[in-house]
C-alpha cells in the first residue's frame, strides 16, 4: 500500500519522497503530465477517501489541481483557495445537453443547431450563449454547472479503488461557474450517493440507455404519469443514457434510476444492450453499402432486359442479406444461445413468406414463383424465365418482378427495423440511410420508366405514319386537285 503525505493547516507543505514517478502520463484525461516537484499529494482511495482528501484541501485553502483516477474514469478537479472552480470528468459517456432540451420542449432544434455550430460541442461555450441570447437564465446556467459537479462527485465518492494526486499547478479549465463552497458540494453528492446505496443492488447503472418500446406513441400525455416521468420517457426517445438524463433534469440519479424502472414495468421502455446495437448497427450498414455496389455495378448494363435482370438480382441479393442479419438480430432470437438452423428458418419463413404471397396476389402476380428456401429468397424461375421466354413479353415479366421485389424489400426492412431497434434514435438513423439507398433504386426505376415511355411515344408514332401511309396508298385513284384536304403534304408529294 502506498504511503499518503498530508497535513492539515494553511500554512504546511507536502512533500515527496525522491523518486516517486508520476501518477499521470501525458494524456486527454488528465490535462497534461505534471512534474513530480508540483505533485504535493498522492495515493489510493482505500487510504485515503475522496470525502477526506476534498475536506483537508478545503481547510488548507489550497490552490492546484487534483486528479482522481479509478479504471478508465477521471476526475480533474481545479481549487483555489480551498474553493472549487472547476471540474472536468472523463468517461465513456457523452452527451449533448442541447438536443436532450430540445427533447423535453426547453429549448427549439433550430436554436439548438445554431448553438452548437457556434459554440463546436464546448459545453461552457453553449450554455453562455444560451445566457447572451435570452434562452437561459444565468441562475440557471449556474444551477446547471453546479448540478454537473456535485454530479460527477457524487459517483466518484462511490470509487473504492483507484488513485489520487493534487499538484501546486493550477490547471486550466474552462468554466463559467462561480466558485463553489466544498463542504456544500460534499453534503448534496454524499445525499445522491447515499440514495444509490438505497437501491441496493440495482440492475440499472448510470451508463444504462433505454428506448422506446415500438408500441409507444408521440402523444405521451394520455398516459396518466408525473411531470418527471413524462420528461425521462422523452429523453429515452433519444436513447439518452441514465447519467446525462439526470443532469439534464438535475435530479439525483437514483431517482431517475426508480422513474425508469416503473416505465419498464409499464413496457413503455426497454433497456438497450449499447454493444449489441453497435454490432447491428454496422452490419445493416454494410448490408446497405454491398447493395449500393452491386448497383452500381448493375447500372454499366445498357441493354434493357439485362438491366432489369440486374435489378432483380441486386434486389434479392439485399432482401436475402437482410434476412441473414434479421435471423442473427431479431429480438425474439436474442439470449437463447446457439439456435438450431432449422428454427431460425421456421422464425423468417414464418414472419415474411405471408407478407410475399400477398403481395404476389394483390399486386406482382410474377412473386408466386418465388420460394423461400433455407430462409433465404429463391428467384431462380424469374432469372432464367429467358429460356422460357423472348423479347417484350420478357421484358414485361422482368419489369413487374422489379417492382414486386422493390415493395417487398421495403417491407422486409421496415418490419425488420420495426423489431429490432423499434421508434428509437438508432432506428431514425438507419432509417435515413436506409431512404438514401431506396432513392438509388427509384432512380433506376424512374430511368427505365422514361425508357418504356420513349419506346411507347416511338411505337404510336410510327404505327401513326404507317396508317397515313395506307391511306394515301387507298386513295391514290382518285382524281387529284389542288387543295384536297384529305391529302396529306406527305401524300401529295409522293404524287409530284
Amino acid at each position: 500500500m502506498s504511503r499518503v503525505h498530508y497535513c492539515v493547516g494553511v500554512k504546511c507543505d507536502y512533500r515527496l519522497p525522491l523518486g516517486r514517478g508520476n501518477l499521470f502520463s501525458q494524456g486527454k484525461g488528465n490535462r497534461g503530465t505534471m512534474e513530480s516537484q508540483d505533485r504535493i499529494m498522492d495515493g489510493d482511495l482505500q487510504t485515503l477517501g475522496l470525502q477526506s482528501i476534498l475536506k483537508m484541501l478545503a481547510l488548507s485553502g489550497k490552490t492546484g489541481t487534483l486528479f482522481v483516477h479509478s479504471g478508465p474514469e477521471t476526475l480533474s478537479i481545479s481549487l483555489r483557495k480551498g474553493q472549487l472552480m472547476a471540474l472536468h470528468e472523463e468517461s465513456y459517456i457523452k452527451s449533448d445537453l442541447l438536443s436532450m432540451l430540445c427533447l423535453i420542449n426547453k429549448l427549439d432544434p433550430p436554436r439548438a443547431h445554431a448553438v452548437r455550430e457556434a459554440s463546436q460541442g464546448n459545453l461552457q461555450v453553449a450554455l453562455a450563449m444560451l445566457v447572451e441570447r435570452n434562452w437561459m437564465s444565468a441562475e440557471e446556467m449556474q444551477r446547471r454547472l453546479e448540478f454537473a459537479v456535485t454530479q460527477s462527485i457524487s459517483h466518484a465518492l462511490r470509487w473504492v479503488d483507484g488513485r489520487f494526486s493534487f499538484h501546486r499547478q493550477l490547471v486550466t479549465m474552462e468554466s463559467r461557474m462561480q466558485p463553489l463552497d466544498i463542504d456544500s458540494v460534499l453534503l448534496e453528492a454524499l445525499r445522491q450517493a447515499d440514495e444509490w446505496e438505497e437501491m441496493g443492488e440495482a440492475s440499472l447503472t448510470r451508463m444504462t440507455v433505454a428506448r422506446w418500446q415500438p408500441e409507444v406513441s408521440n402523444d405521451v400525455r394520455s398516459l396518466g404519469l408525473s411531470q418527471e416521468h413524462i420528461e425521462v420517457l422523452c429523453l429515452a426517445n433519444g436513447e439518452v443514457p441514465l447519467q446525462a438524463m439526470a443532469m439534464v433534469l438535475m435530479i439525483p440519479e437514483a431517482r431517475v434510476a426508480r422513474i425508469m424502472n416503473h416505465l419498464l414495468g409499464l413496457h413503455l421502455i426497454e433497456v438497450v444492450d449499447t454493444a449489441l446495437e453497435a454490432e447491428l448497427q454496422q452490419d445493416l450498414s454494410n448490408i446497405i453499402i454491398m447493395c449500393q455496389h452491386k448497383l452500381a455495378q448493375r447500372r454499366q448494363n445498357l441493354v434493357p432486359d439485362q438491366h432489369l435482370l440486374g435489378l432483380i438480382e441486386t434486389l434479392s441479393q439485399c432482401i436475402n442479406g437482410l434476412l441473414i442479419h434479421h435471423g442473427t438480430y431479431a429480438k425474439s432470437l436474442r439470449g437463447r444461445g446457439q439456435l438450431p438452423f432449422t428454427e431460425i428458418v421456421r422464425y423468417l419463413e414464418r414472419r415474411f413468406a405471408q407478407p410475399l404471397q400477398v403481395i404476389a396476389k394483390q399486386q406482382y402476380p410474377i412473386l408466386e414463383t418465388v420460394t423461400f428456401t433455407n430462409g433465404q429468397l429463391d428467384c431462380t424461375e424469374i432469372i432464367y424465365l429467358d429460356k422460357l421466354v423472348k423479347g417484350e413479353k420478357l421484358e414485361e415479366f422482368y419489369w413487374e418482378a422489379v417492382l414486386g421485389l422493390a415493395t417487398f424489400l421495403r417491407t422486409v426492412f421496415s418490419t425488420l427495423l420495426n423489431d429490432e431497434v423499434g421508434n428509437s434514435h438508432t432506428g431514425r438513423q438507419l432509417n435515413y440511410v436506409w431512404k438514401a439507398f431506396l432513392t438509388e433504386i427509384d432512380q433506376e426505376i424512374q430511368q427505365y420508366q422514361l425508357y418504356r415511355a420513349h419506346q411507347n411515344t416511338q411505337q404510336i408514332r410510327s404505327r401513326n405514319s404507317e396508317t397515313v401511309f395506307q391511306i394515301g396508298q387507298g386513295r391514290s385513284s382518285v382524281p387529284q386537285g389542288d387543295g384536297n384536304l384529305y391529302w396529306s403534304p406527305e401524300t401529295q408529294r409522293r404524287s409530284i
